[in-house]
């Protein structure tokens, strides 16, 4: 074994780590970290984000006399709001938030391709778009295939049965005109 001059010939008994070796050990701790650090997530209910009452009794001021605490009472009871059951919106089906303009296709501009496609989306309870499929088609694939990609990215307002928001399908009409470009 032939060595440069000035420089230690190398122990034979030491070995190097494996790069592998440092890199599993530093996913195991990112792993360590990230589920010490989301352990508690989530775990605070809702009755401790409410913040306490306006008052406590430590608060309140003691009442004079018996009578006058009744009368306090009774004017709290009239002024108070009568509460009553909420009501619950009315049933609607799934509608579009608003319909934005959809990107032209290039390859359908430069070939002047026009038409109307009309599709068919599953909106989930969160108003997101999917399972799209042509009802109508525009008589151009790239059109069609535009139409249903523009689809999947936008926004509806779920529909609503019983108070409740549900999945449902919606047929939307995607305009592609020249004239609008």
């Amino acid at each position: 074994m032939n060595t440069p001059p000035g420089n230690p010939p190398p122990d034979p008994s030491r070995k190097s780590s494996s790069p592998l070796i440092w890199i599993l050990v530093l996913i195991a701790l990112i792993a360590f970290a990230w589920y010490f650090y989301n352990r508690n997530a989530g775990s605070e209910s809702i009755s401790d984000l409410t913040p306490p009452p306006p008052t406590s009794d430590a608060m309140t001021p003691a009442p004079s006399s018996p009578a006058e605490d009744t009368a306090k009472t009774a004017k709290a009871k009239a002024k108070a709001p009568k509460k009553t059951a909420r009501a619950q919106p009315r049933d609607r089906d799934a509608a579009l938030l608003n319909q934005p303009r959809p990107s032209y296709p290039p390859e359908a501009f430069r070939a002047r391709e026009e038409g109307t496609v009309v599709v068919r989306a599953q909106v989930d309870e969160l108003g997101n778009a999917s399972q799209v499929e042509i009802v109508s088609r525009s008589g151009s694939r790239i059109l069609d295939r535009a139409a249903m990609n523009e689809v999947r990215k936008w926004k509806f307002n779920p529909a609503i049965r019983n108070g409740r928001t549900v999945a449902s399908s919606v047929q939307v009409p995607v305009d592609y005109k020249l004239d609008d470009q």
